[in-house]
């Protein structure tokens, strides 16, 4: 019978250090992982031949703001720290990967990490809602997605 992930066991995971040091994305609602890829396609007298470019990566998220994200038992990156950095211009690197239930892995195998830059980040706050944020973490040099 099939196993699905749950994406409450999903976490967008950031070192803004430099180093190993993953937190996960503070209060995480929702994420995703866009990898792609341009390609030139010219028709000639040989057929069709097909150049593609080197593939890049993004991941796109949405969170909660809290109050103190280090006061977990595992401590988060919260808007502040993405802040930072963007305005820094730091690198961070992001990992994402398939959850791991007692030893071993539900669903999909999956691996996704590579350096890149905060390209877009937005507060929101409504009246009747919890202030969240969203961003976008885009790529920049190799990518690696060895398991």
């Amino acid at each position: 019978m099939p196993q699905q992930i749950l994406g409450s066991t999903q976490n967008v995971e950031i070192d803004v250090l430099g180093s190993t040091a993953y937190k996960p994305l503070v209060c995480l609602r929702t994420s995703s992982v866009n990898t792609t890829m341009d390609a030139t396609v010219e028709q000639t007298n040989c057929g069709v031949l097909t150049s593609p470019s080197e593939a890049q990566m993004t991941v796109d998220f949405d969170a909660i703001c809290e109050v103190n994200p280090g006061a977990f038992a595992t401590p988060s990156i919260s808007y502040e720290d993405l802040i930072g950095v963007m305005v820094n211009k730091t690198l961070v690197t992001v990992r994402v990967q398939s959850p791991v239930f007692t030893g071993s892995s539900a669903g999909a195998v999956y691996y996704h990490q590579f350096a890149g830059y905060i390209t877009d980040l937005t507060l929101n706050q409504s009246t009747t809602e919890f202030i969240n944020f969203s961003g976008t973490i885009q790529s920049s040099g190799t990518l690696d997605v060895t398991v």
